[in-house]
């Protein structure tokens, strides 16, 4: 299989329809301007137990980034950020619809991205796209594209890392489009071609002095 090229896009939100459409599964995205913060209790808060937001998130921007952000008050209504890590995509797949019908989402940015039936069925029917972070260890460099946090809601009711957190961020990324709008997922695109090159990977690995409960050495069980 030929490496397809890598497309790097540089995009401000909120995103337009056009600028959307033209995302493909597989491109590398730099995102600045208005987003804000939501995962277990943001999404629990607003569309389980019917609060409305104290913003008009609609008006603000159509990006959500799922994240529990490491921030502080530094001084009374003045928060700093120092870093921004995503959460699990797939946990939060039932709020999709509502969030994308009632508040306007059209780029959901988590870790790992969703399922290909996710994409196909909400995703294209909304116009909308999945990005994902990418790799492990990079939140500081996440939290150092933050250049302003606007406010943050619901501290008192859901804590300061489950708040909702309005950010302005500036060049935020590397992010992959993992879902796009016309419901194809990357890494349904690659999965296979990485499998069929496990079992070569394997030959001649020794086993592992110390080996974890439930870690498997097969390349016929570790599959994506």
């Amino acid at each position: 299989m030929s490496q397809p090229q890598i497309i790097e896009r540089h995009v401000t939100a909120p995103l337009s329809d056009e600028v959307i459409a033209s995302l493909n599964a597989g491109d590398v995205v730099y995102l600045s301007g208005v987003i804000y913060t939501a995962r277990d209790g943001v999404y629990g808060h607003m569309l389980v137990n019917g609060h409305e937001p104290p913003v008009d998130l609609s008006a603000l921007t159509n990006v959500t980034f799922q994240s529990s952000p490491a921030g502080a008050e530094v001084s009374p209504g003045v928060y700093k950020v120092s870093s921004l890590q995503a959460t699990a995509g797939f946990r939060y797949a039932q709020y999709m619809p509502d969030l994308m019908e009632r508040f306007g989402v059209k780029v959901v940015v988590g870790k790992a991205g969703m399922s290909e039936e996710l994409y196909r069925d909400v995703f294209k029917k909304h116009g909308a796209v999945c990005l994902t972070t990418m790799g492990y260890g990079l939140g500081a460099q996440y939290g150092k594209a933050i250049k302003n946090v606007v406010d943050v809601f619901w501290v008192e009711e859901l804590g300061i890392s489950e708040a909702l957190w309005i950010l302005e961020v500036d060049e935020l990324g590397p992010l992959l489009v993992e879902g796009d709008a016309r419901g194809n997922g990357y890494f349904a695109q690659v999965n296979n071609d990485i499998n069929d090159q496990l079992a070569e990977l394997y030959e001649g690995l020794k086993p592992p002095v110390y080996r974890r409960i439930g870690e498997e050495q097969r390349p016929d069980r570790e599959l994506f």
